[in-house]
């Protein structure tokens, strides 16, 4: 008879049902079993299905990755702990010291600082306007990668990827975005000639702002020294939170519909309102890259936009003790509608010079719209901005 130790280890092993759950199943081990060595060597060389070790990815990390690379069209797809992490195993699985890189001058705050931190291994990085052509010709010439956001952070720039992935290709660069503010559901990089498409996965695809994940999408042939990188450095996410990716993709399409046509009111609200001093949001005819927008973008304009104040601290207190529905949180992308600060947040690193540069002043905010009923939000903006 078994001792009770043993008992315990192994009498619990689940049933192999003949059918099939309708949700996935979360696959909560960091190890898995082999009958021998020669099924060792099949995994590990492709040749049949199976899961190596946690950090190699479980089930549903390839569920997600699935999902992703389906959303966007594209070969192959990577699932990480996060949109940082996801960049990060980018940069260093495609760049080596020597290499240039080329980046919009409007970027998340994280990500200008992970491109400063590249030059410390012999990575160049420049910054320019991505409407600044000649610019933007002269310094792709020698780069090796072109980096962009699909929608900027937090100005809601839009370049016209098409060009300037025709430009970065003749230069002889891979082009990169960051397409968290559009989500699939507003675009598809790799349909304009994009190489390597990010997502923090946080975000809109997750939706409900209980997860952290990020993503890569693109051409197997250009992942797959990325994925080596995202594997040995350990970037990969647990099953747990991969699941939660999948089940908040399930109603992407409908947040996005209602937070996208929010968004688009509760900018024209807002444009037309004496307290704000300026609306950014592509959906707008006086938004620079509004003609962009409209080639790059699709069902809508997206669901963040940005507003100035005048450029006070106190100015954005007194609106932020007067909403009750709206909430400060250093987040976006979920269903609640939110209010950021660029200037002490995701930009804070930068020197007021920088921060004045890009227009981030003390009055400055990001709004990530969300699914509520919108003259629920109208009326709180209003009482809001009654206060400032």
């Amino acid at each position: 008879m078994d001792l009770l130790s043993t008992l315990a280890l192994h009498a619990a092993e689940a049933e192999k049902p003949l059918n099939d759950p309708i949700s996935l199943p979360i696959y909560q081990s960091a190890s898995w079993t082999f009958r021998d060595l020669d099924e060792v060597d099949a995994v590990y060389e492709g040749r049949q299905a199976g899961t190596i070790y946690g950090r190699n990815g479980t089930p549903n990390h390839r569920a997600l990755e699935a999902l992703f690379a389906a959303l966007h069209a594209a070969e192959a797809a990577i699932a990480c702990a996060s949109g940082m992490s996801a960049l990060s195993a980018a940069f260093l699985g495609l760049l080596e010291a020597g290499h240039k890189v080329v980046a919009s001058q409007d970027l998340y705050g994280s990500t200008l600082g992970v491109l400063r931190d590249l030059g410390r291994f012999g990575v160049r990085v420049t910054t320019v306007d991505i409407g600044d052509w000649e610019g933007m010709e002269r310094e792709l010439e020698g780069a090796r990668l072109l980096v962009l956001e699909t929608s900027s952070n937090p100005r809601l720039r839009v370049p016209d990827l098409a060009r300037l992935s025709e430009l970065a290709h003749q230069a002889g660069a891979l082009v990169l975005v960051d397409n968290t503010f559009a989500s699939p559901y507003h675009c598809r990089p790799l349909e304009h000639g994009v190489d390597v498409v990010m997502e923090s996965l946080t975000k809109f695809i997750g939706g409900h702002s209980d997860v952290m994940l990020g993503g890569l999408a693109g051409r197997r042939e250009v992942l797959d020294p990325v994925r080596a990188v995202a594997v040995r450095m350990g970037f990969v996410s647990n099953p747990h939170e991969c699941w939660l990716g999948v089940r908040g993709a399930h109603t992407l399409e409908l947040r996005m519909q209602r937070a996208s046509a929010n968004a688009l009111e509760l900018a024209r609200f807002l444009e037309a309102h004496p307290k704000v001093r300026r609306v950014h949001y592509p959906g707008l005819p006086s938004h620079p890259d509004h003609e962009t927008a409209k080639r790059v973008l699709r069902n809508g304009f997206g669901a963040m936009l940005s507003f100035e104040l005048e450029p006070s601290r106190s100015a954005v207190n007194a609106l932020l003790h007067h909403l009750e529905h709206v909430r400060m949180a250093l987040s976006l992308g979920g269903a609640h509608t939110t209010l950021s600060h660029p200037a002490t947040s995701s930009h804070r690193f930068l020197t007021p010079a920088e921060r004045e540069a890009l227009g981030l002043h003390d009055g400055f905010l990001r709004m990530s719209v969300g699914i509520e009923n919108l003259e629920d939000l109208r009326a709180d903006l209003e009482r809001g901005l009654g206060a400032v």
